[in-house]
């Protein structure tokens, strides 16, 4: 059974269509294939593989074959190409650009977005998020080390504020802080929904 869109931009007819737009019209990648899209969407590769034909039978998305795989990239030249770009960077473009920019930052462990953002995305009605809220588990390395992926991490978010257009706060923890915590932030935050950035290195 297909799953609705979240209350985020429910103007889409599935959550899955927009999880596929989002990684191609908000990620760095120009082209990806349909086992990358279903393994970056969650949706299972036969769903993303109708919703990709019926978003090239629109003219919104290209595809191609090479040898037995099939690239799919944004059609640029659609005549709503940047008007959809800017849409789905604010309201369905986080994971996408969070996951891009914190899988260069060494040390980084995992990543999470919580918050309204996340409820919305799990289904949770409401007004529009006026704010991302991220929480990244780093290494708990040298003082050094450690104030240095910080700050890169805190840069991380200033740039996806930049490519958002909404603000990107950040709460960095180490692991024993995450998995041992029980401050009253931890367990607020372990116990909410949770929306996972997945920032392994690819290759």
């Amino acid at each position: 059974m297909s799953q609705s869109a979240p209350p985020l931009l429910p103007i889409f007819r599935s959550a899955a269509q927009l999880a596929v737009l989002a990684e191609l019209f908000t990620g760095s990648a120009r082209e990806l294939s349909i086992g990358e899209l279903a393994r970056r969407t969650g949706a299972a590769q036969a769903t993303v593989s109708r919703e990709v034909a019926r978003l090239v039978g629109a003219g919104i998305l290209a595809d191609r074959d090479v040898g037995r795989t099939r690239l799919v990239s944004a059609r640029t030249e659609s005549l709503i190409h940047a008007e959809l770009t800017a849409l789905l960077l604010k309201v369905a473009g986080p994971p996408a650009v969070l996951r891009e920019l914190l899988t260069d930052v060494a040390g980084v462990r995992e990543a999470y977005i919580y918050g309204s953002w996340a409820r919305r995305q799990h289904g949770e009605p409401g007004d529009e998020p006026a704010d991302i809220d991220v929480l990244v588990v780093a290494d708990d390395g040298p003082d050094d080390d450690r104030a240095a992926t910080v700050r890169r991490i805190r840069a991380v978010a200033d740039e996806a504020t930049d490519r958002l257009g909404r603000d990107v706060t950040v709460s960095v923890l180490t692991p024993a802080e995450w998995t041992e915590g029980r401050g009253g932030f931890v367990s607020s935050v372990r116990d909410s929904p949770l929306v996972p950035l997945d920032v392994r290195p690819s290759g």
